[in-house]
């Protein structure tokens, strides 16, 4: 039997190298723990990259491809979705308070913002076409207006 044909139960120095690595298009090992420390732990991106092993450079240049931010931007959005109870309760207890009444009135309009912002989420209808907001700050309620157009002819 040749040295080529015995099978051995240690791993490759490639595979060893390799280990901890993210697949292609995916984001997994060190990379994924990186990631994590920085959104649910609030590390700085050198703390993410050393606690997980990677260097801070890797991570950064790890933060220019597309699925590897789109899957920090995704963490961000469980993050602030799963926050957002408390900052309700956060700004009720602000409004509740009686110290400071330039933040009580910060934290009401802060939660209706929220609530009318909530409301033309679920409640709105989105048509084909082209739509423009404009939103003031002044504003209370939102003013729509449909502007009508003869279709262009082929």
């Amino acid at each position: 039997m040749t040295d080529t044909a015995i099978a051995t139960t240690e791993p490759t120095r490639q595979a060893i190298a390799t280990q901890g690595r993210s697949a292609p298009l995916k984001v997994t090992g060190k990379l994924r723990d990186a990631i994590e420390q920085m959104v649910w732990y609030g590390l700085t991106r050198s703390e993410a990259a050393a606690k997980a092993g990677l260097t801070e450079h890797a991570l950064y240049v790890a933060f220019r491809k597309p699925h590897v931010k789109a899957h920090y931007l995704g963490e961000l959005e469980v993050l602030r979705t799963s926050e957002r109870a408390r900052n309700i309760h956060t700004l009720v207890e602000v409004r509740d308070q009686t110290k400071n009444q330039m933040a009580r009135v910060n934290a009401v309009a802060a939660l209706e913002q929220s609530a009318e912002t909530q409301g033309r989420s679920t409640g709105s209808v989105s048509l084909p076409g082209l739509t423009i907001q404009i939103i003031t700050q002044s504003s209370s309620e939102p003013v729509t207006r449909t502007i009508e157009h003869d279709e262009v002819p082929k």
